[in-house]
């Protein structure tokens, strides 16, 4: 797989999670008429509501929203990273999950958003009351469900996943390269605040720093979450370029990841397992 078609979509999600599976919908199949292979979603893409009921509306892995964006995938037979959603875990509170779909439904393996969003910016925000952390970082092949990562190009383009506040934390983003990660997808809920002081720098820079792609998909307006999200999506090449991008309107952005040219990239500037 020398290149991909990658789309991201950018939208508004609502308590209401019939509504958002029809943006999704609608704008999925945007996606696909501009030839889209791979789409990415926004974190909460299914639900996004009052935080005292998320817990009662997180689902299973195995739940509807996760079976909508396997039957889009198997529909028109293109990898989704489905965005986030509210994981049930048991009697704790649910995890912000978000996992590969592959174009026969396959679920890849599911990442738990590790970084919580605890801050006193943007009117102050407390994830941690109301979502579980996760652990593990998640590296996957677009070739198959379970490869080996990290084993050269003939098992790749790799796929690594992260969430939002993630995004802050470097070393994450590095243990994902040092996995074989040739592309990040970020599925965001960025606040508007902190989005305009800090989301394209940053994105930019986890894209550079690693010599990797980068699909930064993020939530739009008046969420119903109650506080306005930044937008402002873009797909990224290792170079640091921004090769599609939004502004604040919902919508689709693609952009062609050559992976060749991110070979080029890192033969020319050797950056990767290098000691300190």
């Amino acid at each position: 797989m020398k290149t991909i078609l990658a789309a991201a979509i950018q939208m508004t999600s609502g308590s209401k999670k019939d509504e958002n599976y029809k943006k999704v919908a609608h704008f999925g199949a945007e996606a696909i008429a501009q030839k889209a292979e791979l789409i990415v979603l926004p974190e909460h893409w299914d639900w996004l509501g009052p935080v005292a009921d998320k817990k009662a509306m997180a689902e299973g892995l195995d739940g509807p929203s996760l079976h909508f964006i396997r039957e889009l995938a198997k529909k028109y037979h293109c990898y989704f990273v489905a965005g986030s959603i509210g994981e049930k875990n048991g009697d704790k509170p649910p995890y912000n999950t978000s996992v590969l779909v592959y174009p026969d439904g396959k679920l890849g393996k599911a990442y738990r958003k590790i970084h919580l969003f605890d801050t006193l910016v943007a009117g102050g925000h407390q994830e941690s009351k109301s979502v579980s952390p996760g652990s593990e970082v998640v590296t996957s092949s677009l070739l198959s469900p379970s490869p080996p990562v990290g084993e050269g190009w003939g098992e790749g383009p790799n796929v690594g996943i992260a969430i939002c506040y993630d995004l802050r934390f470097p070393e994450l983003f590095q243990k994902m390269s040092q996995q074989g990660a040739d592309l990040f997808v970020l599925p965001s809920n960025f606040t508007s605040v902190t989005g305009i002081a800090h989301w394209e720098v940053l994105v930019r820079a986890r894209a550079i720093e690693n010599q990797c792609f980068m699909i930064a998909a993020d939530q739009t307006g008046m969420t119903g979450a109650g506080w306005e999200a930044h937008g402002h999506s873009m797909i990224v090449d290792p170079w640091g370029e921004i090769l599609a991008g939004l502004g604040k309107e919902e919508g689709v952005i693609t952009a062609k990841l050559d992976f060749e040219k991110l070979k080029e990239i890192r033969i020319k500037m050797p950056m990767r397992d290098r000691s300190v």
